[in-house]
């Protein structure tokens, strides 16, 4: 399959990433309300437990596998969430192909490792002023897996440097 079609242009992949933010935004979002209603969470005890560092961690293990369970689903199934059917792309492995778990798996790791810690430094930033250095520390630390790009013989993210996989740009199809 990666032979039939050409590697997508940089500038798509970005703005396909750009939409599966607020994509993601908006599953973060609904699986948060879900994990609180389902456990009822609620009154001056229930905040005294959503306080606590193990409830903290429990929401934070739960996020993680909704999401990961999101982008291997959609992953898995046809290789395209659905920004990446928006800009025409398909995420396939290097020889072509469904992606393994492992492949899945890296790509997961490394995505959730170089764009989950703006979320808490952007709030911070915003709230203490004299930090603005941080939020510019915060924006390199979200280019560099991007830039990694610029120095890849085939233009790919870290990301998909390191998990074996590529993202092909698809035809235009007319009917």
């Amino acid at each position: 399959m990666s032979a039939d079609y050409p590697l997508a242009p940089r500038g798509r992949r970005l703005f396909s990433l750009c939409y599966e933010a607020l994509l993601v935004l908006a599953v973060v979002l609904a699986s948060g309300v879900l994990f609180q209603l389902l456990l009822g969470v609620g009154g001056v005890k229930a905040t005294a437990i959503a306080e606590s560092a193990v409830w903290r961690g429990l929401f934070g293990v739960y996020w993680l596998l909704i999401l990961y369970g999101y982008f291997a689903w959609c992953w898995r199934r046809s290789g395209q969430t659905l920004p990446m059917k928006t800009w025409r792309l398909q995420l396939v492995m290097r020889e072509g192909g469904v992606l393994s778990q492992r492949a899945m798996l890296i790509r997961f790791v490394v995505c959730f490792l170089a764009f989950a810690p703006l979320a808490p430094v952007m709030v911070w930033v915003r709230h203490t002023p004299d930090m603005q250095w941080v939020k510019w520390a915060a924006y390199a630390w979200l280019a560099l897996p991007l830039l990694w790009s610029w120095l890849d013989k085939d233009r790919q993210f870290l990301h998909d440097r390191l998990a074996g996989t590529q993202i092909l740009l698809l035809p235009i199809v007319r009917e």
